[in-house]
């Protein structure tokens, strides 16, 4: 898949101390460079292919990505240059190293500037603590990204972040709020755009295809607020309940859901599914008319879970065990299958699901669902958050059936029993 963004200039323009290197501050220069990185471009293929071509810039290069290194860390002393100087890094581990500092420290917000986290203060605590001490020492302490549980993140800031709030991000949102599929629409992020297109090109027609024409589900319910999460692949979809029925049901369903569908990509509801209520003489409640549209699939899992956990039904506005349960999704877009993007690729509205995890994960005692898929997900996650939660007793694994469920058969007695516990 092609990147959203390429940099403005030749790749040497930001790397290479000649003339053209001064066009711009190098705070300006990497925060070009943290976009396009951000954005799916692939910085070492390039850096790669022009070194290939002007082997003698490759030494310089390396310099510069130490430099930028130093500059988003805040760390003025100059350690990782001298780490290179004493061949502790490779070209290859230097441009992964700044790839993946960009990954954990660029924020792109809805509106303003992009900007870096500031983690001066961590790092002079570290230079601090190993002056003095040997070569294999500071690498240690300096080769790694910055640890997550370093980098600060406020709710406030979340918010801020999140790329789902607001149909203004959306290239052509449905605008009717009693219309659940339109045809005409686009409901599709503007920075995941080019890659859906491209992936919906490749393939047509397929049941791979993602279907744009209705609102994206990147969460269900509020992982803010919910005391389990459950980490799936990406909504589903059915012509005959998502398309066909949907828009032939009364309008006070098609506004009760589609609200709740937007509430939900801006963590503003408290609840799973719609309220418990009927009204004007309905015969179906909001929840169960919701229910009926997404072809009663989390609908069952959970009553499925009810049923063999023996928790207590009610009939109150929101059930509360619909409060306590959310989904994030791998991918917001919906799909009747899953499939991944060529090569690994993940949009870049997936960063935003990463950084979620992470809030969710150092600022919170949530435990974590993944029912199937478990290597996407521990892959996706990486092993410094994976782990945390495996250590903190906060993740819940199936027992890699194909069916995503809930009960013992899907977690086994040991994580059936833990997750009734949670939920009671």
């Amino acid at each position: 898949m092609k990147p959203l963004f390429k940099p403005q200039r030749y790749i040497r323009d930001y790397f290479d101390f000649g003339v053209e290197f001064n066009f711009t501050s190098n705070e300006n220069k990497l925060l070009e460079i943290a976009n396009c990185v951000y954005h799916g471009f692939n910085l070492y293929e390039a850096l790669k292919e022009h070194c290939e071509e002007h082997p003698e810039r490759k030494s310089t290069f390396c310099r510069t990505l130490t430099t930028y290194i130093e500059l988003i860390r805040g760390e003025k002393n100059g350690v990782i240059t001298t780490l290179y100087s004493y061949d502790q890094f490779t070209f290859k581990q230097l441009v992964d190293l700044l790839e993946e500092e960009i990954m954990r420290l660029f924020r792109f917000p809805r509106i303003g500037e992009p900007y870096f986290v500031p983690v001066k203060e961590y790092y002079d605590g570290v230079i601090k603590h190993i002056k003095g001490k040997d070569i294999s020492d500071k690498k240690k302490a300096l080769g790694n990204p910055t640890p997550f549980e370093k980098i600060p993140i406020t709710e406030k800031e979340l918010r801020k972040i999140n790329p789902w709030d607001g149909s203004i991000q959306f290239v052509k949102p449905i605008e009717s709020p009693s219309t659940l599929y339109d045809k005409e629409a686009k409901c599709v992020l503007k920075c995941d755009e080019p890659y859906i297109k491209e992936f919906n090109k490749l393939y047509k027609g397929e049941p791979y295809e993602y279907r744009i024409q209705k609102w994206p589900k990147p969460f269900i319910g509020n992982p803010l607020t919910s005391k389990v999460v459950l980490l799936s692949l990406n909504p589903g979809f059915n012509d005959r309940t998502n398309h066909m029925l949907a828009n032939a049901m009364d309008i006070h369903y098609r506004e009760a859901i589609n609200k709740q569908l937007i509430d939900q990509m801006s963590f503003n509801t408290p609840s799973f599914f719609c309220s418990n209520i009927k009204g004007g003489g309905l015969e179906l409640s909001y929840l169960e008319a919701q229910a009926f549209v997404d072809n009663w699939y989390w609908y069952d899992i959970i009553e499925d879970l009810r049923d063999h956990a023996d928790l207590p039904k009610t009939n109150l506005y929101h059930d509360p065990l619909y409060e306590k349960l959310s989904v994030i999704q791998y991918v917001g877009y919906a799909s009747t299958e899953y499939k991944s993007a060529p090569n690994g690729r993940i949009f870049p509205s997936q960063h935003f699901t990463k950084l979620l995890i992470q809030y969710l994960a150092f600022n919170s005692d949530k435990v974590f669902v993944v029912a199937r898929s478990e290597n996407k997900w521990h892959k996706f996650i990486g092993d410094e958050i994976w782990k945390k939660l495996e250590q903190e007793n906060r993740l819940i694994l199936g027992r890699k059936i194909r069916m995503q469920s809930l009960t013992e058969v899907g977690l086994g007695k040991d994580g059936f029993d833990r997750l009734v516990d949670i939920l009671k």
